[in-house]
């Protein structure tokens, strides 16, 4: 049942986490600038990342994460769909999850209990939260700021209903696509806005908004991982 949970919530990022290997793509203006930031992001020690359903103007996922210094993941995690809500909090050796009404404590040994390292990752702190699939970019535009750049890549809605069939599942099929990812003057993404439109009517007669947008705040400034605060339904 944990799992199904943990399944469920990290579902809710369908169009943000995405772990294919990615090929040489460097004709596309922006492309290696991505390439770098997922590297980056994945060789953080720590962060705090939100994720935000813009359209609906609610905070749908929270992560905070640091490594100790045996390379062990702690973190703390809230994921909403509407209907479920998962918190998760992992010290690096105790796995605690909250179950409807108190928090409950998994040890090693102990049936679903897991943990994560630098080379068994979590897929939300390594590279393929940052979205990209150079096979389907259309077209890229890159434009430079005073804080660093900002990227936007155009993708073929049908290329992605193609190959994310599965993962497209819960929104549909896209109608049309793009990603903007803004990044600092070290190349670090400090945000991904992903907007777009789905329907899941084959005629596109009832098309609903996408716009999801990752924030990563305080990279590397991270020393302690706190549960997430619990928001009973009343």
């Amino acid at each position: 049942m944990i799992k199904k949970l943990l399944a469920s919530a990290l579902a809710l990022i369908v169009l943000i986490v995405c772990t294919a290997c990615q090929q040489s793509y460097s004709h596309i203006e922006g492309y290696d600038d991505v390439v770098n930031a997922r590297k980056l992001y994945a060789s953080l020690n720590s962060a705090q990342l939100t994720i935000t359903d813009a359209e609906k103007g609610e905070v749908t996922q929270k992560l905070s994460f640091l490594y100790d210094i045996q390379d062990r993941l702690s973190y703390s995690y809230f994921g909403t769909d509407g209907e479920i809500t998962l918190y998760e909090h992992h010290n690096g050796y105790e796995y605690s999850y909250f179950d409807k009404t108190e928090w409950k404590t998994l040890v090693e040994g102990d049936e679903n209990y897991h943990f994560y390292t630098r080379i068994a990752k979590m897929s939300m702190v390594d590279e393929g939260m940052i979205f990209l699939k150079g096979e389907s970019i259309t077209d890229s535009k890159v434009t430079n700021t005073d804080k660093g750049k900002v990227i936007e890549f155009t993708y073929d809605h049908n290329a992605l209903n193609s190959s994310m069939k599965n993962q497209l599942g819960l929104v549909g099929n896209l109608v049309s696509f793009k990603v903007i990812y803004t990044l600092d003057s070290e190349g670090y993404l400090t945000k991904m806005e992903q907007i777009g439109k789905a329907s899941q009517d084959d005629t596109q007669s009832i098309v609903t908004n996408i716009n999801y947008v990752l924030e990563i705040k305080n990279m590397n400034d991270v020393s302690e991982i706190e549960k997430p605060e619990v928001i009973l339904e009343s």
